[in-house]
């Protein structure tokens, strides 16, 4: 399997909230590294046109699942799509935005897949043996904890958004 680096799609609040923009930008920082791909994960109703603006902001590939029966978001329905995904696909990281969202269903995704999760991290980067290193607040935030998952795939981090600068859109950009 070729390495990759996941960022779940979660365009809900696209205008408020750009947490997916700044998650495809340092997963485009991180995949370098680890000699991985940039790849994002969708699912909803119509949605093409969130497909362009991730590949236009570093997505080399991305799942799709559009489907009506998508349209309204379901915990579980979102839970079983990216357990099979990832599955299929092993994925070596699975980063999504720390929003209510992203706080109810990547715990959900990463004990289906067996792994660590890292919550609210506001930190990310790969240390020399290829580990993702997830920085994160502990103890009411008087401390940083550097947090790393060694042994289990993917290695799941939620990010604060604010944490990373988006990418400029890329009207060139071309993808999968």
């Amino acid at each position: 399997m070729n390495k990759s680096v996941w960022v779940f799609g979660d365009y809900r609040n696209y205008f408020q909230n750009r947490v997916t923009l700044q998650l495809l930008a340092r997963a485009k920082e991180l995949a370098p590294k680890i000699g991985a791909s940039v790849c994002a994960v969708v699912f909803g109703s119509q949605v093409g046109e969130y497909v362009g603006e991730y590949i236009a902001h570093g997505a080399e590939t991305v799942y799709v699942s559009d489907d009506p029966v998508l349209k309204e978001y379901n915990v579980e329905t979102y839970t079983v799509l990216t357990e099979r995904l990832a599955r299929k696909f092993e994925p070596d990281i699975f980063l999504v935005g720390a929003t209510d969202f992203g706080r109810e269903f990547a715990p959900r995704v990463a004990k289906r897949l067996n792994t660590g999760l890292t919550a609210d991290c506001i930190g990310l980067d790969i240390n020399d043996d290829g580990h993702l290193v997830q920085t994160a607040p502990s103890f009411g935030g008087n401390l940083l904890a550097s947090i790393i998952t060694p042994e289990k795939r993917p290695q799941m981090a939620t990010v604060r958004p604010g944490m990373f600068q988006e990418l400029p859109h890329n009207y060139e950009a071309t993808g999968q």
